[in-house]
């Protein structure tokens, strides 16, 4: 079985996880971005991996804007499930999907395209605590484009970091959304995506909060649910 949830943000979101009963042995869990390992390669950090890397089921994720891409551009890209991903380490259960890829795992088909603005980043240290590379490229859009093409246009899940910019306003409601974000090309995408795209159901974090913005797109914190569910 599939299961998903939002951001876990590295020991922040460590507690979720180890008060949730349900995933076993052959069960996926996705982290819908913002999954924060590795990020300062600490013993405590080494210990938290390990932890989850012992769980009976298999941590998968996208990733968001609070990510070290030194440590994921050095990783290497292997096949998974009709798709590319990278693995925490070489031989780690827990992997990353990477941008604009569809993967077919457990007879779901799954597109996927991490990434977003971090709205802090000008408290951030360039390359240290933040890298331009959180944002998806002109190229990402188009492999996601081709990729999507090969399948007829047609998924039954989509899992990204960020939303489509037409349901923004909604995400955030009663908050106001944040004009000038450099990710406008990717919510833009994102849109394009949404019009054109057959999917059932379509699962984002990075607004932290747990939300049905309408039938069938959700957004996702601290709830864990089971892949095409919504959070009531």
């Amino acid at each position: 079985m599939i299961y998903i949830t939002g951001d876990l943000h590295g020991p922040m979101g460590l507690d979720r996880l180890e008060a949730w009963e349900e995933g076993g042995p052959g069960d996926h869990l996705i982290v819908t971005g913002d999954f924060g390992y590795p990020w300062d390669y600490s013993a405590d950090e080494c210990a938290e991996i390990a932890w989850l890397e012992s769980r009976p089921y298999t941590i998968l994720f996208v990733d968001g804007n609070h990510e070290r891409y030194d440590h994921w551009s050095g990783r290497r890209v292997e096949p998974w499930c009709g798709g590319a991903v990278q693995r925490l380490s070489p031989h780690s259960p827990i992997r990353r999907l990477m941008r604009s890829e569809v993967y077919e795992i457990d007879g779901v088909r799954i597109f996927t395209l991490g990434g977003a603005a971090s709205i802090d980043r000008a408290l951030r240290i360039p390359f240290a605590t933040w890298w331009p590379q959180e944002i998806p490229t002109e190229r990402n859009f188009d492999e996601a484009r081709a990729n999507l093409s090969a399948r007829d246009w047609k998924v039954d899940y989509v899992v990204t970091h960020t939303c489509p910019r037409s349901i923004l306003a909604s995400t955030l409601f009663p908050a106001t959304p944040t004009p000038g974000l450099e990710d406008e090309a990717l919510t833009a995408f994102l849109d394009e995506v949404d019009r054109k795209l057959d999917f059932k159901r379509w699962y984002y974090g990075h607004f932290h909060r747990d939300r049905d913005v309408n039938a069938r797109h959700t957004a996702l914190f601290e709830r864990i649910v089971p892949l095409g569910a919504g959070v009531g």
